[in-house]
Order: C-alpha cells, then structure tokens, then sequence
C-alpha cells in the first residue's frame, strides 16, 4: 500500500517527517520529488503517483491552500474517488475551489506531535480494509474458478453433442440459409435507400429551396457561424426575427469563456487595503459601498464585461479598475490584457451589427430604476429569457472545448468530474436591486433552479453574449451550402 503526500515545496519539512513516520510504520510513500523518476516528465509521474495510491493526505497550510500545483493534484485524486486525509497545520480560510473538493473529506487538526499518530493510524486503518477486501476477493475468485470449473465439463460435453447432430445435417439445409441471408441483404440495402431519402425531407418549421442558388432566409432556432473568438468560427442561435424580417437576435449556441462580471474596485476581492471582508455577515453584506469596493459592482453600463464585450480593439479601455486577475475571487481568469470580444470580427461582420438600446433594473446604488445603455454586444436580462420559451429553445448550455482550455478556475471541470453536470452557470446583466454586487445568473441545470445570484468578482461562471444583426448585410458563413 502507497500513501501520496501533498503538500506545498515551503513545507517540505513537515511533509518529510510525516514520510519519515508512515514508513517507519510499514507504509510506503510517494513524495515529489523524491519519487520522481530522472527524466521523466513531472506532471505525468505526479498523476500515476496519485493513481498508485490508496490514499492521498494533503498537508494543509497557507502554502497549500494558494498553489495550483495542490489543488491539481486534489482535484485529480477526487475525480479518481482517491481517499483524501486533510492534516491542517495552520488554520486556513480555504479557497473556493479548494473547499469544493474537500467539503466531503476526512480533517485531522494539526497537534503538537512527533509521531503524527493521526495519519499512521489512519494508514493502518486504510491496510486492514484493503486487506480484508483482498481477502474477499480471493474467496470469491476460488469459488468463480469452481464454478468456471464445472460449467466447462458441461459445455463440453453440450459441444460434443452439438457436434454430432450438426455432422447430420443435410447439405440442403445450408442452401437455404445462404437464401436467407441474400434476401436479408436486399432487404437491408432497401432499407438504407428508403433511409436516405428519408433523411431528405425537411424538419418541421424548415424549408427546402426549389432552386439552391436561391439565399435561404434565416429561421428561429436556426444554428448560423459569425465572427470569431479564440480563432474559432462563432455558433449562434438565431432567438428572435424582427416582424418586418429584417434583424434577428442571436445568442451564443454555448458558453464562449469564463470572466467575471466586474473587478473589485479595491484591487483585491474581499479586501479593502488589509481589511478583510471575507467573514460571513461582515460589514461588507450592509454597506452597498464597501461591497461594491470589494466584490464588483452589478452595474451593468459599468461593468468590465460590458466594456470588454463592445470593444472590437487590441487594447480594451478600462474607465475604471480593471479585470485583473488579483481583483478575482480566486485570483484566476484576468482579462485586462485580453484583445477585445469584436477584435476577431471582421469589419463586414462589425458593420452588420446593430446597436441596440437596452434597458436594465438599477441596483442599490444606482440613481434611477432602469438604466439604458446603447451596445453592440450584450448579455440578456430576465425578462428577456423569456425569448427562449417563445423559440422553443432550451437555457442551459455548456462551455466550448477552447472556453475550458482558457479556463483558469477549473470550477467547469470540478462540476463535471463530481457531479456529471455538463452544463455551466452563465452571468445575466440584471442585477439583484437590494445589493450592489449581487448579479443574476442561469444556473447549470444540475438541479431544479433555473436561476441563482452571484457576486460580480466571481471570475468562474460563463459569458454567452447576444447581439442582433442585421440581415439584409450579413452573409453567414455556411449558409450557401444551406437546403
């Protein structure tokens, strides 16, 4: 049996006397990088480290809790179902992802001891079950192999009876089976040829032009590609058409990244200068001010998702703090320096958008009930979800491969490795009215809500944008090959 040890490089120490103890006692360890093999690649001999193990004990400290390295290989060992010891060396207020995983796992406190007599027990416990399991096995593999045993006498005793009949079976009797499977042959090229013709007729609610050349006229719920984003082509669905059949709304087939809503203006999520708000009912939950300052504001003609939506240059106009990564919840997913959403549009794609005035709630500090805003790219509002229903169309989506790739809060990856939930949450531009961070979100269909509400500097939830366009000067790409 293999117990692996993570643990942050700063606490080495503490991480190398808990080996020195578990193997003392008879356990066997992996530690990094004591256990990394010369020239092998690292990554790869922590994951089959990990995937050896019976178990993973996590050193908890400041340390710990702010590496990635840590919450990689915690967030391999859950997906895996590898039990996890938590052994805290310093009280710590956990990140977020980090709580994720180890909400469900066993905590052992950090105590005055040489012998860290918690996790060799711990190991000892974990032996004594592997072994009674092995024992069970073991029974269970004799007896299979008995009862293997005895149905293969009588199978072959079966064949050889089987044998001798099929030694009598008339030579005409093979005539008619090589008939039978010609006519099942025909039958099956028949089939396929009624299912192509088949797959021929159009869908309800389509349209299949008389003349191809002709230009198909764009329908709700239709899938079109416009623009790009991450250097790949950008599904849309088509949500609304204006009567007159002129512009149509799209909205984002799927999620197209992860961002938050809006910075924290402070600089640094939960912290004013070093004063920390991250403690439940703080003064942070009652002064809209200070929470704005310190978890982004719910504005919506404020945000930094906003700016960054509408912006079509290299270099994105903050007015005010920018997205940084420091000023996240998990310090992840900055985009301060990110090439504005339209950059990948080219101008003829640009120019077929159209400016829409929007209109949406205040929050707590905002001077009016509504804002208007006037934007080329926009997130809907919960009135507007109600478009969904009209077309027929679903709310929940899932992020694009490349979204998870750029994702650096793996809060996607984490859903979906735990609970199998494909879908993600993705940010509203409505605000909650009684606060000043508080943004409404669509959830990810894993349970019975369809919304929930999340501060602004939460940096892991989805951005699937809307515009509208107009259809007298866009050409999708793709819609020539259309039917």
């Amino acid at each position: 049996m293999q117990i692996f040890l993570s643990h942050s490089s700063k606490d080495a120490a503490i991480a190398e006397q808990i080996c020195e103890q578990l193997e003392k006692n008879g356990t066997q360890c992996f530690i990094a990088p004591r256990n990394i093999r010369p020239g092998k690649e690292y990554a790869e001999e922590i994951i089959n480290g990990i995937d050896e193990s019976s178990a993973l004990v996590l050193l908890m400290s400041e340390n710990a809790n702010s590496s990635p390295h840590v919450l990689r290989e915690v967030e391999h060992a859950v997906s895996g179902g590898t039990p996890i010891l938590v052994y805290k060396i310093e009280d710590v207020v956990l990140s977020k992802s980090m709580e994720y995983f180890l909400m469900t796992h066993q905590w052992v406190s950090s105590k005055p001891q040489e012998d860290y007599a918690d996790i060799v027990a711990f190991a000892r416990d974990l032996a004594k079950k592997e072994n009674a399991e092995l024992g069970r096995t073991e029974a269970a593999g004799n007896a299979a192999d008995q009862k293997t045993e005895a149905a293969g006498n009588a199978a072959d005793q079966k064949t050889e009876a089987a044998g001798n009949a099929a030694d009598q079976e008339p030579k005409a009797a093979a005539k008619r089976k090589a008939g039978i499977f010609a006519v099942a042959a025909v039958a099956v090229l028949a089939i396929a040829a009624i299912s192509f013709f088949a797959m021929r007729k159009p869908e309800a609610g389509q349209t299949i032009a008389e003349d191809e050349s002709e230009p198909v006229s764009v329908q709700v719920g239709e899938t079109v590609l416009f623009g790009s984003y991450l250097d790949e082509d950008i599904e849309w669905r088509v949500l609304r058409i204006s009567e007159d059949g002129t512009q149509a709304v799209l909205i984002a087939s799927h999620i197209l990244t992860m961002k938050a809503y809006d910075a924290a203006e402070s600089g640094r999520y939960n912290y004013d200068g070093d004063k920390d708000y991250w403690t439940r009912e703080s003064e942070a939950d009652t002064d809209m001010a200070l929470q704005m300052r310190v978890r982004g504001s719910s504005d919506w003609s404020a945000s930094n998702l906003r700016a960054w939506l509408n912006a079509d240059t290299e270099v994105v106009n903050y007015t005010d703090q920018p997205p940084v990564a420091a000023a996240m919840a998990e310090k992840k997913n900055g985009y301060q320096n990110e090439a504005g959403f339209l950059y990948g549009f080219t101008q003829e794609e640009r120019d077929a958008i159209v400016e829409t005035e929007l209109v949406t709630k205040g929050n707590a500090l905002s001077e009016t009930e509504n804002v208007t805003t006037y934007d080329r790219v926009w997130l809907l509002s919960l009135e507007e979800l109600s478009w969904f229903d009209d077309a027929g169309m679903r709310k929940f989506t899932s992020p694009t491969d490349a979204a998870v790739e750029q994702d650096q809060s793996f809060w996607y990856i984490l859903d979906y490795n735990t609970y199998g939930a494909e879908c993600l949450s993705w940010w509203l531009r409505e605000p909650e009215t009684g606060a000043a961070s508080l943004c409404y979100l669509v959830d990810n269909g894993y349970t019975e809500n369809v919304i929930r509400q999340e501060n602004a500097g939460l940096e892991g939830f989805g951005v699937r944008p809307a515009l509208t366009v107009d259809l007298r000067l866009v050409t999708f790409r793709g819609e020539e090959s259309r039917e």
